[in-house]
Formats: structure tokens, sequence, C-alpha cells
């Protein structure tokens, strides 16, 4: 990379709103999180399975009431594990019904965690795209992707919603358009992920 575009990059990163996401690994009390400087985050609230036994984060209302009460923009994700398109709709209305238990009604960005090498030999593209139409069938406007850049890439997921993108120890996202970039899974020396916002969808109250 050139050097001048490693000044573009860093310039616009340094533009950018930072913001977290967490799982039951870190502590009910998200405070903390608004002390580092973010303002959002993004709360694990469920994760596909397998054997059809879906999983809620244990710790999910009281991060999400944490982080509200602290003044962070907060968001929900899902961990994806459907092979086909029945999976896919049966994970999107379970996370539909425990995002309307913890008290959001499409008021927040919803995020597909699609990472999983379980089901990278599968029609990944086409479950995706089936999981984030019946999330916009249950009244959810604001709708989001997040993977590795690689799976981006390689045209593996779609790209149509927000796009989410973790790369590290790189100094960019390294895929064009991307609407937010995690850039570190030890922000500050924490076991805490921290990613940049680009357009605000994380971190600005959305009207």
């Amino acid at each position: 990379m050139h050097l001048l575009q490693i000044q573009q990059e860093m310039g616009r990163d340094s533009m950018a709103n930072l913001f977290a996401d967490v799982s039951s690994y870190q502590p009910d009390e998200l405070t903390y999180i608004k002390d580092l400087g973010a303002m959002g985050v993004v709360v694990k609230a469920t994760q596909g399975s397998a054997d059809g036994t879906n999983y809620k984060n244990p710790k999910a209302l009281n991060q999400t009431q944490s982080a509200l009460k602290a003044g962070l923009q907060t968001h929900l994700y899902h961990y994806a594990l459907y092979t086909g398109q029945q999976d896919a709709y049966n994970e999107a209305d379970f996370f539909d019904s425990y995002a309307k238990e913890l008290g959001f009604d499409g008021d927040c960005v919803m995020v597909v965690d699609v990472e999983d090498p379980g089901i990278a030999q599968t029609a990944v593209f086409d479950n995706t795209v089936a999981f984030l139409q019946r999330l916009r069938d249950l009244g959810w406007a604001k709708l989001a992707v997040y993977s590795m850049a690689s799976w981006f890439l390689q045209d593996k997921l779609p790209t149509d919603d927000a796009i989410w993108v973790a790369s590290y120890d790189v100094a960019q996202s390294g895929v064009d358009g991307a609407t937010a970039w995690q850039f570190t899974n030890s922000y500050n020396g924490l076991p805490l992920d921290m990613s940049y916002d680009y357009t605000g969808l994380f971190t600005v109250e959305q009207f």
C-alpha cells in the first residue's frame, strides 16, 4: 500500500466513531465501554444451532439495559449457523422474538454474524439473503451483515445492506464500501472487539 493510501485511510478512521461488540464473555455492566470513548455497542442476543436448539445470551438483558443507561447506541446481533433456507427463516424468527423480549422493536440495527466455518460450504449467500428478508418482513429496517473480509471479497455474502468487516493487523478493512470495520479484538489491552463506524449507523441516533 502506498503511503498516501495509508494516510487517507488513517484520516478516515480518525473521523469515524468507535463502537464495541460484546457477548457473554464480557461483563453485564458496560459503562466502561462508554469510558473508552465508544458511542455504540452491539450485543449478542442469539445463536443458531445445527440441532435446532437455539441459544440466548444470558447476559443480554443486563448488557443492553446497562448500555442504554450509559447513553450508548445499542444494537443486537445473531450468530448464524443456518445451512438451508428454512433454517435461516427459523433463526431470523428466533432472533426477532428475543429482540422484542429484550425491549427492542424496530429501533435498533439487527446484525447477522456470518463467519462460522461449519457453514462455509453451504449456500451461505442465499441463506443470508433469506435471513435478512425474513427480518425485513418482520418489520426490521436497519440490517447489517458482519463477517471477515475474505468472505466479502469472495462474494460469499450479500452487500445490499450495511456491511461490517472484521480485519485485524492491517491498515484498512480491505473491503470497498464497508459501513464499519472491526479492527481489533483486544482494544486498549482488554478482551474487547472495537470497530470504526463510518456512517453513524451504529453510533448516532437514527430517525
